[in-house]
């Protein structure tokens, strides 16, 4: 078993405790009792509180320490730090414990497939400030590029892909790479000290996602969108906003009318047209206009398919 599988066990095992959480001995019992564990040996305080250190640097999840007047108890933090990766986090520990207690259980559960083995190493990199090596294949080019004591400074999930974000020199700006296009990732000897600068939420503040230039390569600009969203789809939006400057300006039987401050890069207007005719953008006006140009172009598309198969009926009928 390796140390990854008992920081699993331990984080688990705390949230199945609830906010009530556990004390020290009943941690113990558990671990004992558990026949996962024993490849351990018996529970031991002082490991504990090791792991405690080492989960925190290296998922981001606080084991607190509280004291109920009687006796102190261990929980998982609620403490609003790393929001979104932490519940992902949470969430995948879950999945996992679940998924490994019991084959059952898993015939039930469908799990959506990542091509990101160069994960774990990266996550290493990432705790030990270690430089690494990896071959690039980007998908706007047939080059692939080799990146030696590269410098990694964060990891992003978006949809459903992991991003790598760093640099090979420190006088360059800092670069994201799709771990689905990395291979041969190793991690290298040579150390280096983080960024003091460096501020993920800030590189990423008004983005909707991963793209951090607009179609025209220059840095987007952050912008109020509004957008008129039919009653159902407005649902989805409520219950998983597109932002954390979403609002919700009016609503009716209807639609509802969202507004949202982000800068509409690719990524963005992906999203909303993904979403199909169940939304409009309202303004501003130029990005109205920039969607207009992309569902034309779709409508001309499905128009040239269908007159194709149209004239292709024509040519079977007659032949």
């Amino acid at each position: 078993m390796t140390p990854l599988k008992k920081y699993i066990w331990l984080v688990d095992t705390l949230m199945r405790s609830g906010e009530k959480g556990l004390t020290m001995e009943q941690i113990g019992d558990r671990w004992d009792a558990d026949d996962e564990m024993h490849d351990y040996g018996a529970f031991a305080r002082r490991s504990f509180h090791r792991h405690r250190k080492e989960i925190e640097e290296l998922f981001g999840i606080e084991i607190e320490s509280y004291s109920n007047g009687r006796e102190f108890r261990y929980r998982i933090a609620d403490n609003g730090k790393n929001g979104y990766f932490r519940q992902w986090m949470l969430n995948s520990i879950a999945v996992n414990r679940i998924v490994t207690d019991s084959q059952e259980a898993a015939e039930y559960v469908v799990l959506e497939t990542h091509h990101d083995a160069s994960l774990p190493t990266l996550l290493q990199a990432l705790k030990e400030q270690r430089m690494v090596s990896f071959t690039y294949h980007p998908f706007w080019k047939e080059e692939t590029s080799f990146y030696y004591n590269f410098k990694p400074h964060a990891l992003k999930l978006f949809e459903r892909r992991w991003y790598l974000i760093g640099r090979d020199s420190d006088s360059k700006p800092h670069h994201i790479y799709a771990l689905d296009r990395i291979t041969d990732c190793e991690l290298q000897e040579d150390t280096y000290n983080r960024d003091p600068a460096f501020n993920l939420e800030e590189m990423f503040d008004g983005y909707y996602g991963i793209y951090l230039e607009d179609s025209d390569s220059r840095p987007a600009q952050v912008e109020s969108i509004w957008l008129k969203v039919e009653a159902y789809q407005a649902n989805y939006l409520r219950s998983l906003p597109l932002h954390s400057s979403q609002l919700e300006l009016r609503r009716n039987d209807d639609y509802s009318l969202f507004s949202i401050r982000v800068r509409p890069t690719f990524d963005f207007k992906q999203k909303i047209l993904s979403m199909g005719s169940s939304i409009e953008v309202v303004k501003p006006e130029s990005f109205r206009e920039e969607m207009c140009k992309e569902v034309k172009a779709m409508a001309e598309n499905y128009l040239a398919t269908a007159e194709k198969k149209e004239l292709d009926d024509v040519v079977s009928s007659n032949s």
